[in-house]
């Protein structure tokens, strides 16, 4: 408590500084308004053109010296006062990020997609894993099986789709592995910090690198090599034993035009739940050789982490007397490293046209043990990518090839001996081609990508190879009613193939020659409409979606024996919903934003096989029960979040964040007797200037202290001796009333 008291003080404590603010606009070469380049003073927070190019940064009266990015866009310095409005002008040029542009969905794109920016991951964030970074956007539900962000691993699902079926790349490198397609945010600790934007597409959006977007895709974009050189470090201490630590470097345009950036970070925690122990550390760089129409680029991360497991839930009965309960103990953990690292040559071929040409090297690799028995995981990925972006008039095109090859090796030692050992090869190949149209008004979009993959088996049970081959095609329109609103419909297709788990139910090493053609690969049809208006102060938008799903691989509820989700193909199901996004500068001083999506869910038919106990308690057989338009499970139907910011002063800004989840079953027989409650928390932060270079930053948690905040688990569902359902409901608690406290020191 005595850190709550603390906090609490330095949330109302009264910092009484005059403040004022540097405005401006940003123009290109054309004299046509920039819109979405970030505009920022070292150690004040960032801001982002409107569509007019404009901004406002409010910080102490003053001359400072103002760094503005943009994709597609020389990085630019220049000075400022507070005194009169500056008007900047970017000129074109290599950006860093011409992968990143030639897979995101560009402003006017027919797309569903939420853009985080730079100047928002450094508000929010403090040190949790980056599904937590990204709940505020719509649709968005995420959870940690420690019970506390920053610590052990951390998911995220998107309109109740699994993240294995969810697309992430950083800088177009795939972060998934190819078998089993997870992305483990908690193998590559603080990579928020060396993000210069994110953005979250909902639905198959635009054509990428890896395995297709299949409820979306999340495209990560590294920090932009500065034009001046700064430094930043942080520190921060706070609940269930959290400690993190960070320095980084920009070295700012160097002779030669040489740049590069690094960061090392370290974090522990001690986790919520008992035995959820965390470290980590990373190193992030960032190299580039700028020449008159080329650009030479190194970007890769080093990092590990060594975590006590805690994948399995607790049971419903144990919470009630013990919340921090783990049916794992001390002895169950993990070590594991992952390194990427990508060399990006571009050029610009004429003033039209940009190529780029690069390869990629991503490896992860390390062991878990779970009752004395240990198991191991090597993978590595080796790939390449093309891409060329031409421009004539109004129309832009943008085509891409990318090949790579995967391998990762899988054993067990118990006992030090050595049980089993398999490895798996998957090879995959895509082509993807852009045509984007914009004239007055209209915007119109198509995209279409061919896929290949195949996966090859090698262990004890010899299983003939699978290929598979894919065409995904996308189609879009978008009309501006006015200068500031829009409207847009798109309709897409995607196509992906099923895991190696799916494959193999769950088995780790292979003890029967399964069918690989048994699971089925899915398919969804995606429609989306939607409606956006910029006007002053205000920003809203508004989308419908229908994805329609043929053989869907959807959950069962259960867990395989080393923790993966079991899961099966359905005939038909679908996703339906609304979602809407608002930002509203209400006042010079308080700035309000949130978002809400409504849905409905299911899936048409669901059989499922339940254990039969006699009545000694044996299991003497297993009978199936079918159900018809069910929830899928854990979707929950709402999802809404609350933000309100207020600048007390240029040394003082205050949030607070509210947000509700709405219930979801922890299977799909929609047993209300087996469900996630709906929960409700509220967050608050503080930022306090010390000085010009150092910010004091306070993150609370769940200050309401709700102590039945469980949005994942699973049931365990049987039928009795008199043939009537019974079961066992398990959750994975999240952490109870937890406070961070950081400083932030920048020069």
């Amino acid at each position: 408590m005595r850190v709550v008291r603390v906090v609490f003080f330095l949330l109302f404590l009264p910092v009484l500084v005059s403040a004022a603010a540097l405005k401006g606009v940003v123009r290109g070469v054309d004299g046509k308004p920039i819109d979405a380049a970030t505009v920022a003073v070292e150690g004040y927070r960032t801001a982002t053109t409107d569509i007019e190019g404009r901004f406002a940064l409010d910080v102490p009266a003053g001359k400072y010296t103002l760094i503005v990015t943009r994709s597609g866009f020389q990085a630019m310095a220049t000075p400022a006062s507070t005194d009169a409005e500056v008007v900047i002008t970017l000129r074109p040029g290599l950006a860093e990020n011409i992968v990143v542009s030639g897979i995101r969905a560009e402003a006017q794109t027919p797309v569903t997609k939420s853009d985080v920016d730079r100047g928002t991951i450094e508000r929010d964030y403090y040190g949790q894993d980056i599904p937590l970074l990204l709940r505020d956007t719509p649709s968005i539900d995420t959870y940690t099986e420690s019970g506390i962000g920053g610590s052990g691993y951390s998911y995220i699902t998107l309109r109740g789709i699994s993240p294995t079926r969810l697309n992430f790349t950083l800088d177009g490198v795939p972060l998934a592995d190819s078998e089993d397609m997870g992305t483990y945010f908690a193998d590559f600790p603080d990579l928020a910090r060396s993000l210069q934007s994110v953005q979250v597409q909902r639905g198959v959006g635009t054509s990428t690198v890896g395995s297709p977007a299949f409820g979306g895709s999340i495209n990560f974009e590294s920090i932009a090599l500065a034009p001046a050189s700064s430094t930043s470090a942080e520190v921060g201490v706070g609940s269930f034993g959290t400690k993190n630590a960070t320095v980084g470097y920009q070295s700012g345009a160097l002779p030669g035009g040489y740049a590069f950036y690094a960061r090392l970070s370290a974090d522990q925690s001690d986790g919520f739940r008992e035995s959820s122990g965390f470290r980590g550390h990373n190193l992030f760089v960032s190299a580039a050789k700028q020449n008159d129409n080329s650009q030479l680029k190194l970007t890769g991360f080093t990092a590990h982490e060594w975590t006590q497991q805690s994948f399995d839930a607790a049971d419903a009965d144990t919470l009630a007397t013990n919340l921090r309960a783990n049916p794992l103990g001390p002895q169950d953990r993990d070590s594991f490293g992952y390194d990427l690292a990508q060399l990006q040559y571009l050029r610009a071929l004429s003033p039209q046209t940009n190529m780029t040409a690069s390869a990629f090297y991503q490896r992860g690799y390390g062991w878990y043990r779970l009752s004395g028995d240990q198991y191991g995981l090597d993978g590595l990925l080796v790939g390449s990518m093309v891409t060329l972006s031409t421009t004539h008039g109004p129309w832009t095109a943008n085509y891409g090839l990318h090949v790579n090859e995967f391998q990762r090796t899988h054993t067990l030692d118990s006992g030090g001996a050595r049980l089993y050992s398999n490895y798996g090869t998957k090879g995959e190949a895509n082509a993807f081609a852009k045509l984007r149209y914009d004239e007055g008004s209209w915007h119109l979009y198509s995209d279409a990508q061919l896929r290949t993959t195949n996966f090859h088996y090698h262990g004890d049970v010899a299983i003939a190879p699978i290929r598979w081959t894919f065409f995904n095609p996308k189609l879009g329109a978008r009309y501006d009613l006015s200068p500031s609103t829009g409207v847009y419909a798109s309709a897409g297709i995607s196509t992906r193939e099923p895991t190696r788990n799916d494959l193999f139910q769950g088995e780790d090493n292979v003890s029967f020659a399964h069918d690989l053609r048994a699971v089925r690969p899915e398919r969804v049809v995606d429609l989306e409409a939607g409606w956006d208006a910029h006007r002053g102060p205000l920003t809203v938008s508004a989308n419908v979606y229908a994805m329609e799903f043929r053989h869907e691989i959807a959950s069962t509820g259960e867990l395989s024996d080393i923790g993966l989700l079991l899961r099966r193909n359905v005939d038909r199901s679908y996703r339906r919903g609304i979602e809407m996004e608002y930002g509203w500068q209400a006042m010079p001083k308080l700035h309000l934003r949130g978002n809400a999506s409504i849905s409905r869910n299911r899936i048409h038919t669901w059989t499922q096989f339940y254990d039969v106990y006699d009545a000694a308690g044996n299991i003497t057989g297993s009978e199936p029960i079918t159900y018809h338009d069910v929830n899928p499970v854990l979707t929950p139907t709402m999802i809404v979040n609350q933000s309100i910011e207020y600048m007390a002063s240029s040394s003082l800004t205050l949030g607070v964040t509210g947000r509700h989840v709405g219930r979801s079953y922890l299977d799909n027989t929609n047993n209300a007797s087996f469900v996630a409650p709906a929960f409700s928390t509220i967050d608050a932060n503080a930022a306090i200037r010390l000085s010009r270079d150092t910010t004091l930053r306070v993150q609370i948690n769940n200050v309401l202290n709700d102590k039945r905040v469980f949005p994942s688990g699973y049931s365990y569902l049987f039928l009795t001796p008199e043939k009537t359902i019974s079961g066992i409901s398990y959750y994975y608690p999240q952490a109870t009333r937890n406070a961070v406290v950081m400083v932030d020191f920048r020069r």
